[in-house]
Parts: structure tokens; sequence; C-alpha cells
């Protein structure tokens, strides 16, 4: 993959960002709705595009992700590198983050060229930094926000009127601290609510000192969201932790809920031969629908090699994956590397698929998104333009969808329904 001069980067987008305020001028109602089942596009330019390295950030909306077209940014779409970052909670073609003021909570909509600042709220009692916090919707309105204090020895949290972004309630997670020696808290965990039972689900962690630092297990809480109470932890030994736990899943997807209702959790682990702590091997863990356990008798992603970098459910019991593997790739463990591959992981059987693409550069990347039994994936290839292809579960078929105009880092895919 080509990358753009950065001087013509600067021609190109040397237009001043238009932020347009509306939750002073506008009543909630008065608010432009977003057209949805469209979907946006972030590319970046510059250096490696992590979650805040890449030097300019453009987002274009696309009404589709299966036209026979190439998607330029040369002179079109929203430049929103001095405002947001790349990773974002996102509903209803609302963006939801802490921006780059870092003070604050935003409401936002990318279009027409400009950021729409539907709303924002000042932090009061609690901050969460920009970037490492984790969510759970409660219900449409109502966003349960969770993240270390600044020592990371606490899980403080914010609960979110998103509707008129208004701070309902706040506070800390009565947690109880291992007995043994560690050195912090995961950055943010990972919150999800389950439905079923009305509780929401948050993984944890507690890191030991170490440059590679190995963990025996990683923890869940159910938390009863009304009063914020923990009514039960559990502890999972099989794996070390999670596959985030410093980002939540602002960016990138490490849980998802089957259609019974399971909650899948993926996992790495070190390897006993790492020469760094981000050289992993995978699997995925399972709480079963109406269970307040792990399932012990699932190990999923089980006897294969690879770090999970994303999961994605798709219909009919399977899921997505997006595997970092320098061995399969002829490549390194380099984030410069283009190491990466997709394949579908059938979870009755634990059956692997690859699907034939070309290897993607790109660990901090969510190009993938699925829509009933159709998964629509993204590549950043090293010799071609990125693009994305659509995968038919039903027949196992793959086309070739949109393309985008070598030079830009395809970072993010978004459907904003």
């Amino acid at each position: 993959m080509k990358k753009l001069n950065l001087y013509l980067l600067a021609i190109l987008f040397a237009a001043p960002i238009l932020f347009s305020t509306s939750c002073k001028e506008k009543e909630e109602n008065e608010v432009s709705p977003w057209v949805k089942g469209n979907y946006d596009l972030w590319v970046s330019f510059g250096k490696s595009a992590g979650m805040s390295k890449a030097e300019a950030r453009v987002v274009k909306s696309v009404e589709s992700l299966e036209a026979k077209e190439n998607i330029d940014f040369k002179g079109t779409g929203t430049d929103v590198t001095a405002k947001l970052f790349l990773g974002s909670i996102v509903k209803d073609g609302y963006y939801y983050q802490v921006p780059k003021e870092k003070d604050r909570i935003g409401k936002y909509q990318i279009k027409n060229g400009s950021i729409d600042v539907v709303a924002e709220v000042k932090f009061d009692k609690n901050t969460l930094k920009d970037r490492r916090y984790s969510h759970a919707w409660i219900d449409d309105n109502t966003l349960v926000l969770f993240g270390a204090d600044g020592k990371y020895q606490k899980i403080l949290w914010i609960k979110l009127d998103a509707k008129n972004m208004k701070i309902l309630e706040e506070g800390t997670l009565a947690l109880d601290p291992p007995s043994g020696e560690y050195k912090k808290m995961s950055t943010s965990g990972i919150a999800n609510f389950r439905k079923s039972d009305g509780k929401i689900i948050y993984a944890y962690l507690y890191k030991t000192k170490g440059k590679i630092h190995r963990e025996d297990h990683f923890l869940v809480a159910f938390i009863n969201p009304a009063d914020m109470k923990i009514e039960k932890i559990i502890k999972e030994e099989r794996v070390e932790f999670m596959a985030g736990t410093a980002y939540g899943e602002l960016n990138q997807h490490k849980t998802f809920f089957s259609d019974n209702g399971d909650y899948y959790i993926a996992c790495n682990s070190v390897l006993a031969d790492a020469t760094s702590h981000t050289q992993q091997q995978g699997k995925i863990v399972r709480i079963k629908n109406g269970t307040t356990e792990f399932d012990k008798s699932y190990l999923g992603f089980n006897n294969q090699e690879g770090k999970l970098i994303t999961v994605d459910y798709i219909t009919g019991n399977k899921a997505l994956l997006y595997i970092e593997d320098p061995k399969k790739t002829g490549t390194d463990w380099s984030s410069k590397s283009f190491n990466c591959y997709y394949a579908v992981l059938d979870l009755a059987t634990d059956q692997l698929t690859e699907i034939k693409l070309p290897y993607s550069q790109g660990l901090f990347s969510q190009r993938s998104v699925t829509v009933g039994d159709k998964a629509y994936i993204g590549i950043n290839p090293k010799d071609n333009q990125p693009a994305i292809y659509v995968y038919d579960s039903k027949s196992g078929k793959t086309t070739k969808g949109l393309t985008i105009t070598e030079g830009y880092s395809f970072d993010r895919v978004v459907k904003l329904d």
C-alpha cells in the first residue's frame, strides 16, 4: 500500500475543519436526522494508524459497501483530526466519545463535510481518559461508561442520559483487589449489557509486574445497573486476558452475543517463547445465556495459531475473526507488517475456514461489519488498493465491493443505524 506524501496531504486538506454547534442553538428534536443504512469509512495518513498515531484522519459516508465504485477522499469527506479520536461509541448515526479536549463527553454527527456538535457535557466527579474506557447501553437512551482512575487502582463509572447528554450518576465499582502482587488494573475492561436478565457483564484484569507480564486469569463482574452494585464475580483461568483490556470496544469488536443470547469473549495469552508481550495466542470463552458462570465445556478457536484482533457475529452461529499470524502470513510480529487475515469460525464445531483475501496491515483497525448472514470485510493490503469484500455465509462465496484509492490507510468501517 503506497502512502500519500504529507506535502500533498496538506494541499488536499488545507481547508479548516467545520464545527456546527447544535447543543445550544437547537432543541433535540430539531437536530437533522441521519439517513439510516449508510456507512462511514475512516482513513488516515502519515504514521501507523493506531488509536492516536495518525497525522490526519478523514471520514466519508457511503450508501453501500457493495457498490462497484472507487472511493477517493481528495476534496471530499470530513477531516476530524483536530476534534475526534478513532475510538467512538456509535449508535443511531451518532458518535459518542471523549474528544480531543479530554475534559468532556460529546455527542456528534459527521456529515456534510463538518462535525455537528450535538451536545457536550463536562466531567464532574469522575474523569475518564480519552480512548481508554468501555461502555454498555442499558436501554435506548442510557449509556454506562467504565474506566480506571489515574493510578489504575479503581474502576470508575458514569451513567449518562445520552439523549439529553446529562450525567445521571457516577461512582466507583466495589471491587476487592487480589491478595497477591499486582501493578495496576486494566485501563478500560470490556462492558456489555445482557438483555435477558438486565445485567451488565464487565470483564477486567489485575495486571502483574514485568516487561512481559504474564497473567493467570481475568475476572467478570455481573452488575445490577439500577444501583450499580456487583452481584457476582467469576474467574477465567484457561486464558490470561481479554483480547482488549485498554480501549474497551470503542474501535474494535472483542465480544458478541449469539442468536440464542450466549456471550462470547475473545481472549489472548502470551506465547511461551515470546520476546514481547504483544506476541500472543487467541482463544474464545463463553458465558451461556441465563448463567453467571463460564462454560467450561467450551473453548473456541482451540488448537489454532494466531492472536485474535477482532471478532464479529454472523447469523447462523458463526463468527468472523481477524487474526494476526506471522507464521501463516510469512512475516513477523511488527505492527507495520501485513500479517493479518480473516477467517470464519463455526461456533458449534470450532472449524476455522480462511477467507482467501490478501493479507492486511493494521492491528488497531475494525474494517469488518456483519449484517445478518453477510459480512463486509475491508482489507489494507501491501500491493493493491484497500477494498471491501462481501462474504455470504450461506453460499460461502466472496465478491468484491467498493475500493479505496491507494495512499490511504483504511482503518474503520462504521454502520450508522
